[in-house]
């Protein structure tokens, strides 16, 4: 019994550790597609596009916009363009690279973005 316990115990653990969801060193660009979290529809805003290491746009706009990326932080800071000021985060599970912009924090920004959490997902 006694050997057994360790070895369940390092299971669970590397399982768990596996499992969760990793930092973000640096935002790759691309298209991330959107979607309402909890409801699973589109985002009416359009898909976000990183464009490069300082600039994105939003599908459904013609307008640019500049953010600053914090590895340190795991946020993305729109500093001008249509997102400008919303709350964003970064989140990586295994090699899939995503932004989420929860819609609690951004309610308390006098964001309204949407009715739930927007995802969006690196497609490649």
């Amino acid at each position: 019994m006694k050997s057994i316990l360790p070895a369940v115990i390092f299971f669970f653990s590397t399982t768990i550790a596996q499992a969760q969801d990793g930092p973000v060193n640096t935002l790759p660009a691309g298209k991330y597609e959107t979607v309402l979290k909890t409801i699973g529809t589109k985002w009416v805003k359009g898909d976000i596009e990183i464009v490069d290491e300082n600039h994105y746009r939003l599908s459904a706009a013609n307008e640019m916009g500049e953010y600053r990326f914090s590895a340190t932080a795991q946020r993305i800071f729109f500093t001008s363009g249509p997102m400008k000021g919303a709350f964003a985060k970064t989140v990586r599970n295994g090699n899939q690279f995503s932004i989420l912009l929860p819609l609690a924090e951004n309610q308390q920004l006098g964001q309204s973005l949407a009715s739930a959490d927007i995802i969006g997902s690196l497609k490649n």
